[in-house]
């Protein structure tokens, strides 16, 4: 599972820490919503840790269905796309850039870098995998235009359910690869590359 920028919001939020538990389980995508933990169990970049509720907790996010009127976005693994610490190689000796992306990821992603996690809490269109990283393996994947979706579980997958409604179901982006030969134009099937969603944001109650 990946987060795609497709016409996302203007500026994400990028001085939040996650949650521990939540950070080494982050694949892109996945809902997630303002909560609190306590600074003493719960470790954060050390240029948050002056954001803290009355009672002392550090003001973080976790993954999450989403609750009506709480803050949250989609987070962003910091791999694809803009990506890592040190960017992405695309250039090469020959048979060294064999990455799915055609490009050699330099350094961790963002979250391992920085401690703290990118979140997208502006409405916008944006591009997710499947929950195992193939979007077939997705409840997406069954899903029509307009079709309402949820963060289903506190994994903050996104899917059907009857939890707050976190976006609109778009479409399957298939092949779409400008500069090599798509499967379609070679005469094969088109393979799902990702779905297109719009991101409700928090302007909603």
């Amino acid at each position: 599972m990946a987060l795609k920028l497709l016409n996302p919001g203007l500026r994400p939020l990028g001085m939040f820490d996650l949650l521990d538990a939540d950070a080494a389980n982050l694949v892109g995508g996945e809902y997630v919503q303002l909560a609190e933990a306590n600074p003493l169990v719960e470790g954060y970049a050390a240029d948050v840790g002056q954001l803290l509720e009355t009672d002392g907790n550090t003001v973080l996010f976790g993954r999450s269905s989403r609750t009506a009127a709480s803050l949250g976005g989609l987070a962003d693994e910091g791999i694809d796309e803009y990506g890592t610490l040190f960017g992405s190689l695309i250039g090469s000796n020959t048979g060294r850039a064999t990455s799915q992306s055609g490009a050699v990821v330099i350094g961790p992603e963002t979250n391992r870098g920085s401690g703290k996690v990118t979140v997208w809490a502006q409405a916008g269109l944006y591009g997710v995998n499947g929950q195992a990283g193939d979007p077939a393996d997705s409840e997406l994947a069954a899903m029509d235009a307009n079709a309402a979706i949820r963060a289903t579980t506190d994994s903050g997958l996104l899917g059907d359910g009857n939890v707050d409604q976190v976006g609109t179901y778009v479409g399957a982006m298939t092949d779409s690869s400008l500069v090599s030969t798509t499967n379609a134009a070679a005469g094969l099937d088109s393979e799902t590359e990702y779905h297109a969603i719009w991101f409700l944001g928090n302007a909603q109650a």
